[in-house]
Parts: structure tokens; sequence; C-alpha cells
């Protein structure tokens, strides 16, 4: 009994290495590009070429668990930087990061801004 109490406290610790989750307004792809696939461009300014706006584009970056470590704006932009990829997009402007606490997530970001396609 003793040994599954040890057992059970060590998974729940090892649990927070786990990563992050993402949740998104995009949906998920049937396959999934690799980040070095092309690269796309994530600025809180505009773009100073002409461009194609795409849509909006959502992403909110969760630890797995509540022992995880708070995620981060360099989280955000590759959580971006991935759905803007599926879009299709080149680039993603006007960039907004909102970091906030809650008890359900134990710390997220959130990150918003609008996928655009380089003419």
């Amino acid at each position: 009994m003793k040994r599954l109490i040890v057992a059970s406290c060590v998974l729940v610790l090892l649990s927070g290495c786990a990563g992050y989750r993402m949740t998104s307004n995009v949906a998920p792809a049937s396959e999934d590009r690799e980040i070095g696939d092309y690269p796309v461009t994530v600025t809180e300014g505009d773009l100073d070429v002409p461009y194609e706006e795409i849509g909006p584009l959502e992403v909110v970056i969760r630890p797995v668990s509540m022992f995880g470590e708070k995620p981060t704006q360099r989280h955000a932009r590759l959580g971006l930087m991935q759905k803007a990829r599926q879009m299709g997009a080149t680039a993603v402007i006007h960039v907004t990061y909102v970091e906030e606490f809650d008890v359900i997530s134990f710390g997220h970001i959130e990150a918003s801004g609008v996928a655009v396609k380089v003419k």
C-alpha cells in the first residue's frame, strides 16, 4: 500500500514535465507541419508590404498540470506560427498577449492577431 502511494505521488509530480496544451479558434489540421516548413512572421505591428487578410487567429497555451511551468510569450508565438501555417498564412500581425492566472489552468497565456498572406 505504501509503495502505491509513493508511486502515485511520483507520477503526479512528473506529470508537470509533460509540456503545454494549446486551444485555438482554428480547427486542427489533418497533418501538422513542422515549425521549419516555412517562416511565419509574428509581429505586434503591421507589415510594410502588401498582404491579403485571411482572418482572426487566437491561441491559448496552458500547462498540462498545476506542476508545469507557466507558458511564456515564446510558447504563444510558436502556437500562432503553427496555426497560421494551417490557415495558409505567412504572417500574423497586430498580435497581443494576455497572461492570466486562474484555478483551472494554473496560469495561461492568450495570444491573438490577424493571419495574413503576403502578396
